[in-house]
């Protein structure tokens, strides 16, 4: 399996919120709601972020169910996520990059624009259900300047990268912790 492929899988996994091994819209948007309730912010406070994710479903991911049966498979995803990518159909970057300010926005308790490392491993903590611990190296990692904050524009290319490297030792590779 390439290292493209365990990334890819691990992005299948946070949107699986049922983990029925299926994608559907209530699935990627329960991201959301699962972040809202890790956080202990109200529902109406992950709207944009929900926008988002329903926009991501509507115009890119619901095209990936080549089989149509309602919901994409890993292999859909997998597959339809690579062609996606390299075309930029659907403007994947610009959505990918909505989703992600919206994230950040989420995150960002104390207002300032940027994720600090409680911040940013609150968010992957909710996300995972894994040890805060396991986000701190990737923090480090991604955290370019040093000045212990990711902004949004460290946090957009980490997941550029996360998204089309096959260097297993990208930086990016370490947005959702260590692979």
């Amino acid at each position: 399996m390439s290292v493209l492929d365990i990334k890819l899988d691990r992005s299948f996994d946070v949107f699986d919120s049922d983990r029925d091994g299926r994608l559907e819209k209530s699935d990627v948007i329960g991201v959301s709601d699962k972040l809202a309730e890790s956080l202990g912010v109200a529902p109406d406070a992950v709207a944009g972020l929900r926008d988002s994710l329903a926009d991501l479903w509507d115009t890119v991911f619901q095209k990936m169910d080549r089989n149509d049966d309602g919901a994409v498979d890993r292999h859909e995803f997998r597959a339809a996520f690579r062609a996606r990518i390299v075309t930029d159909r659907n403007r994947i970057w610009e959505r990918i990059r909505n989703m992600s300010n919206a994230w950040t926005e989420l995150g960002d308790r104390d207002g300032d624009g940027m994720l600090s490392r409680e911040e940013y491993t609150s968010l992957l903590h909710g996300m995972f259900r894994l040890p805060r611990e396991t986000f701190d190296e990737a923090f480090i990692r991604l955290d370019i300047d040093g000045d212990g904050q990711l902004s949004r524009d460290e946090i957009s290319s980490a997941m550029k990268e996360y998204y089309t490297s096959e260097d297993h030792s990208a930086r990016g590779n370490q947005f959702f912790g260590r692979l």
